[in-house]
This record gives structure tokens, C-alpha cells and sequence, in this order.
């Protein structure tokens, strides 16, 4: 429930703060501020989900629980966010009788000083979204963490920076323009980014059936993360 919280109050936080619209009919992934915006509103949605889901029967204080996690989902649907931080606020200081759960604990590759800020925010949040279980939502932020690895890659490979000239380069194609510069990504490791990359892709866009990763699916997809961005740098 905990985790639930603090995962809500971040997301909404960072929509106020960044202005951004998550309540579109329509986002155009193309775009950096859509693309930001319907991740953190998939963050929202599944953090109320997972307060709705909240089992109650153990908990002395159910009652108010139960009126403030209603409050919340209702202030959502009213498109009311500055006041959901308050009602989150409120339900995070009422003790719960359940004992929190040790959730997977990730650490924070060795990257260059210049992305580490940015590497360390998303691991955070990706560790509080597995334990969340947002699964969905982890596995979109492991593609960011190899996007920005990526990109800091060819940076300090050619100087350049890639987002300039062509600012919607796939992962696909950053890899190929890597490996144009003499990169070596060494034995498995292109096969492995593609695969977290296509599954990404199923969790980010819109299917006829929409893509419900296991836990298990994105613990494996984490560790390989962490995984190559060590051997990227």
C-alpha cells in the first residue's frame, strides 16, 4: 500500500510539474510530451488500481482507508490532481497493520557522472514500480535507462549527440549507428537490447489485446538491463 502511494503522489507530482496533459483522447507517440504523458498516466491508473486491490480485512482502520482511496479515485476521474496529492498524503499517514514486504532491490550501474542523476531517478522508479506491481510501467522505464545509455554511448563515441540530428531514432537503428562507429557490443547483447525493445514496444503501444507482462518477465527484463548497460560502459 505503501509503495502504492508514494508511486501516485510521484507521478502526479511530475505531470503538475511538467504540465503535461495525460487526459488526451489521443497521445502521438512520436512526441516526447505524449509519450511522457500517457506513461505517467498508466503509472496513475495502476497505482489506484493497485490502492483499490488493497486487501482491508486485517486492517483496524479500514474504514477510513477504503473512504480515502475512493476519494482519490474519484478526484481522478474528475481530473482533480492537485487534490489527490492531499488525499494521498492523508492515507500515507494512517498506520497499517500489514507488514510491508521486502520488494527487489536494484542497483545503480556504473554509468559516466553526466547520466548517473538521470540513470539513478529511473532505477528508482523502476524498482518502485516492480514492487508495485506495475510491471508494465518497469519494463517501459527499462527501455528508457537503455535509451539513455545509448544515446551517452554514441555521445562519447562520436562527440555528437544523436537527438539533435534525428531526435525519434529507434533503439533499433541506435544500434546500428553504434556498431557503424566500430562499437562492439559483444556476443548476444544487440539480440538482447531488440528484445527488450519489442517487448517494451507491446507494453507502450496500443494492441487488439493488451500485453500483460509476469513478474517474472519483468524481473528477467530488469536483470538483463542492468546487465548490458554495465557492458555498455
Amino acid at each position: 500500500m505503501k509503495q502504492s502511494i508514494e508511486s501516485l503522489k510521484t507521478a502526479v507530482k511530475n505531470v503538475l510539474s511538467s504540465k503535461i496533459d495525460i487526459f488526451k483522447p489521443k497521445f502521438d507517440l512520436e512526441n516526447f510530451k505524449d509519450k511522457k504523458a500517457e506513461y505517467h498516466k498508466k503509472t496513475i491508473e495502476q497505482s489506484i488500481r493497485n490502492l483499490k486491490s488493497f486487501n482491508l480485512c486485517n486492517e483496524p482502520n479500514s474504514a477510513k482507508i477504503a473512504s480515502l482511496v475512493n476519494e482519490i479515485d474519484s478526484l481522478y476521474r474528475e481530473k482533480k490532481l492537485d487534490k489527490i496529492i492531499d488525499a494521498a498524503e492523508a492515507l500515507s499517514k494512517i498506520p497499517f497493520a500489514q507488514k510491508a514486504v521486502s520488494g527487489l532491490k536494484i542497483a545503480v550501474p556504473k554509468v559516466p557522472l553526466e547520466i548517473y542523476s538521470e540513470i539513478k531517478a529511473d532505477v528508482n522508479e523502476l524498482e518502485k514500480c516492480f514492487n508495485s506491481d506495475c510491471y508494465r510501467s518497469a519494463i517501459i522505464l527499462c527501455g528508457r535507462v537503455l535509451e539513455t545509455s545509448l544515446h551517452r554511448k554514441y555521445f562519447d563515441l562520436t562527440g555528437k549527440d544523436i537527438l539533435e540530428t534525428n531526435p525519434g531514432i529507434g533503439l533499433g537503428n541506435l544500434i546500428a549507428k553504434l556498431m557503424e562507429k566500430g562499437f562492439e557490443f559483444g556476443p548476444g547483447v544487440s539480440e538482447q537490447i531488440h528484445l527488450i525493445n519489442q517487448v517494451r514496444v507491446y507494453s507502450v503501444h496500443k494492441k487488439q489485446s493488451a500485453f500483460q507482462p509476469t513478474k517474472e518477465q519483468a524481473q528477467a527484463i530488469i536483470l538483463y538491463t542492468m546487465d548490458i548497460v554495465k557492458k555498455i560502459f
